[in-house]
This record gives structure tokens, C-alpha cells and sequence, in this order.
């Protein structure tokens, strides 16, 4: 009996281990020199309801070890909360890999799938590298004087890292669609919107996301797309499957997120 229950428990622990995965692709980070491993709660959580979980490594060593031994576990049920929490790699203070968190569900997303993670984690880093954050949007002209703003401001030791405007897209609007056996979820209307917005537009760019907007948070019988290309194709698409907004010229707006001292 003692026998039997020995290997019992050593099989559960085996079990556990091989289900384990790495968070970071060790290949990817072999040259760990100029990395930063950030974790902050998002920026648009006016509560700042995670922040006790922030933290900011530069520390070699430290993410050398983070690298090689942080761990998530099995697939779980994909479920969500509105303040979610970021795991963030910057190299040269360019995001290189990011992670949305859920403490309230533990759970982490990799590549669009929830797994269960040990959110003790986000404590004990906190605990040793806690730090404070702030963002601002900054608009320009053109793409020239952007240009000449980041080449400085990504040098800066404070900055974090900075989203930049988007160049490509002349602007965008927003498609909704129900949430049925049709459109199941963004993937498949993905599908259904692709082929149709080709024909408009031909070998012209266009960008098709969901994005986890507060209302896409708090309204979960629905899917809200956003559709970003050139005006032609808002004039064109209209698809009586969906509810469509109105349009909005595309801002030369970076932000900006800075480490407080």
C-alpha cells in the first residue's frame, strides 16, 4: 500500500511537470543583453486595480533565471476580466513579446488560449522589483517629426517603451456583429469579412482585429471588429449582417510609457 501510494504520488508530480510549458522561448532569448521583463497593469484601468503586481527587471541574472524557469500550465477555460494585467519583454525598449494576465482567474493567454499560471509569481517579483509607471498620447504632423521624436525618446532611461501611430491605414470604422452559430467568434467572422473586402479593395492593405475594448469586455452576446484601410472601403462594405459605425480618420498619435523615479 505504502508502494502503490509512493508511485501515486510521484506519477501526479510527474504529471504535473511534464504538462508544464515555458513562458519564454529560451532559443529566442538566448542574447539576454538589453532585455527588460516588465510587468504593469494596463494603462486604461483608471483604478489601477494590478498595480500591486507591477515590477521592472533589468537585473541580467535575474531574467537569465526568469528565462529558463517560469512556467504555465494546461489549457483552461478561456475566460477574461476587464482589468487584466501585462507581462511585457522589451530589447532596446521595443516590446519584443507580451502576455495578458488574469489574477482574478489565473489564468495567462499564449497565443490566444488561457492556461493556468501561478500568480504567485506576480508577487514575489513585485515584492523585490516594484515600480511605478506613467503614459501620455503625443500626436504629430507627419511621420518625419515622429521619426525624429522616437530616435531620442527610445534612448531615454525612463521610457518603457512606445506605441507607434500607425502609418499605414488611411482610418478605420467598426463592424458588430451577433454573437451566433455563424460568427462564433472573431476568427470566423475574419473569415466571413476577408474575401469580401479583398474584392473591394484588391492587393490594397487592410487590417481586420478585435480588439478588448471595455465594451467588447461587457457585452459578450456580441463582436465588435475594427476595420482599418482606406475611406473606398468604408463606402463600399456594407454587409446587412452587421451593424456598422462611422468613420474615423487615422491620427499620427504615439504613446508614450515612462518608469517613474
Amino acid at each position: 500500500m505504502k508502494f502503490k501510494l509512493t508511485f501515486l504520488i510521484c506519477f501526479s508530480f510527474l504529471s504535473q511537470v511534464l504538462s508544464q510549458s515555458n513562458l519564454f522561448e529560451e532559443i529566442k532569448y538566448k542574447n539576454s543583453d538589453s532585455l527588460k521583463i516588465i510587468g504593469m497593469y494596463y494603462n486604461w484601468d483608471k483604478n489601477k486595480t494590478y498595480e500591486k503586481y507591477n515590477f521592472y527587471i533589468i537585473d541580467k541574472k535575474v531574467i537569465d533565471s526568469l528565462i529558463a524557469n517560469t512556467k504555465y500550465n494546461e489549457s483552461t477555460q478561456n475566460i477574461f476580466e476587464q482589468n487584466n494585467f501585462s507581462i511585457i519583454v522589451t530589447k532596446k525598449n521595443e516590446i519584443i513579446d507580451r502576455w495578458s494576465v488574469n489574477p482574478k482567474f489565473e489564468n495567462i493567454n499564449i497565443k490566444g488560449k488561457s492556461h493556468k499560471f501561478d500568480i504567485s509569481t506576480l508577487s514575489q517579483l513585485a515584492k523585490r522589483f516594484s515600480f511605478k509607471y506613467k503614459w501620455y498620447k503625443q500626436e504629430f504632423p507627419d511621420k518625419e517629426s515622429f521619426n525624429l521624436f522616437y530616435a531620442n525618446k527610445i534612448k531615454d532611461s525612463k521610457t518603457l517603451f512606445i506605441y507607434k501611430p500607425n502609418f499605414i491605414y488611411e482610418g478605420s470604422f467598426e463592424l458588430q456583429f451577433p454573437k451566433n452559430e455563424t460568427f462564433l467568434h472573431p476568427k470566423a467572422i475574419d473569415e466571413y469579412l476577408r474575401p469580401k473586402i479583398k474584392e473591394i479593395l484588391g492587393n490594397k492593405e487592410f487590417g481586420i482585429s478585435y480588439i478588448l475594448t471595455e465594451f467588447n469586455m461587457n457585452n459578450r452576446d456580441q463582436y465588435t471588429m475594427t476595420i482599418s484601410g482606406p475611406k473606398e472601403l468604408f463606402k463600399k462594405l456594407n454587409d446587412k449582417k452587421a451593424k456598422k459605425g462611422n468613420w474615423t480618420n487615422t491620427k499620427l498619435e504615439a504613446e508614450i510609457f515612462e518608469k517613474l523615479e
